[in-house]
């Protein structure tokens, strides 16, 4: 075989490889359907989407998930384990098809996904030793006492908002998950974690020597308006049309209030959800 022969051979099946990648990609929703099964990816933490002592896949991303892809037909939910640095870069690779972590909808990760609808508003919060020795109570005063150490999730919002904040790197810590933030804490390495109400909330009663930081003063954006989380499920760019059937199907638990009971039972209240209206092609921009 010449070399311009085998060069043309090598060419042809780049391009039907490349074909059928996407052909694949643009029927992950019909074989979901045919196969009634999804794989999604999760953080393993609680209240996202987490595994229980009896091997089950739960939490309120789960729950959600499971609720809006049941009418369509996709009742079997296997889920894949990643450090949350790692959610994104396996959606793309293919390990999973959606993923339900808690992902907050950002301009930036809405270049690498196709996000959902928010199911959630979500504020911050600080966990903190018991009687909050530091008295923190905001990112600002974290940064603005220079003897106090703060940790956040690694890659998470928190993290960047203790950095707009004016905290140096030198006192901010990244953790690839809230067992290691937990007992950093617990050490005295840290003073403070930073995650969102609903992670502090499952975690301050894991120990009788922390506590939640009360009040805590939500950061604030440039014009002023209080800033909060939005989280999603994340499908890959080229499932649009999953993200789409998502969508129609969370529209419908809202307006039935069954979205509501599902996160209730999460500790969240009708106060958490998100405006109505709002959509994630609002919040990418």
């Amino acid at each position: 075989m010449t070399i311009g022969r085998t060069l043309a051979v090598f060419a042809a099946l780049a391009v039907a490889l490349g074909g059928a990648s996407t052909a694949d990609a643009q029927e992950a929703l019909a074989r979901a359907q045919k196969t009634g099964q999804v794989t999604v990816g999760i953080f393993n933490q609680a209240p996202w989407g987490f595994v229980d002592a009896n091997g089950e896949i739960k939490g309120q991303s789960v729950d959600v998930l499971k609720a809006a892809f049941a009418p369509l037909g996709i009742a079997k939910v296997d889920a894949v384990v990643a450090d949350f640095g790692a959610l994104i870069p396996g959606l793309q690779a293919g390990r999973f098809d959606v993923i339900a972590a808690g992902l907050y909808i950002k301009p930036e990760r809405c270049k690498q996904v196709a996000f959902g609808n928010p199911d959630l508003r979500m504020g911050d919060a600080l966990l903190v030793l018991k009687g909050n020795p530091k008295s923190l109570h905001s990112y600002a005063d974290v940064a603005q006492k220079n003897d106090v150490n703060l940790s956040a999730g690694k890659g998470s919002v928190e993290y960047q908002f203790a950095l707009d904040a004016g905290i140096p790197k030198n006192r901010l810590f990244a953790f690839p998950d809230t067992t290691a933030e937990l007992s950093a804490l617990l050490s005295g390495r840290v003073d403070a974690m930073a995650e969102t109400t609903a992670t502090v909330n499952a975690l301050a009663p894991a120990s009788d020597k922390v506590e939640r930081a009360l009040p805590f003063t939500q950061p604030v954006s440039a014009d002023g308006k209080t800033v909060y989380g939005y989280p999603a499920l994340a499908f890959r760019q080229a499932d649009s049309d999953f993200r789409d059937a998502y969508n129609d199907q969370l529209k419908k638990l809202r307006e039935s209030g069954k979205l509501l009971d599902i996160v209730k039972a999460y500790g969240f209240t009708e106060t958490d959800l998100p405006p109505a209206d709002l959509t994630a092609a609002d919040l990418c921009k």
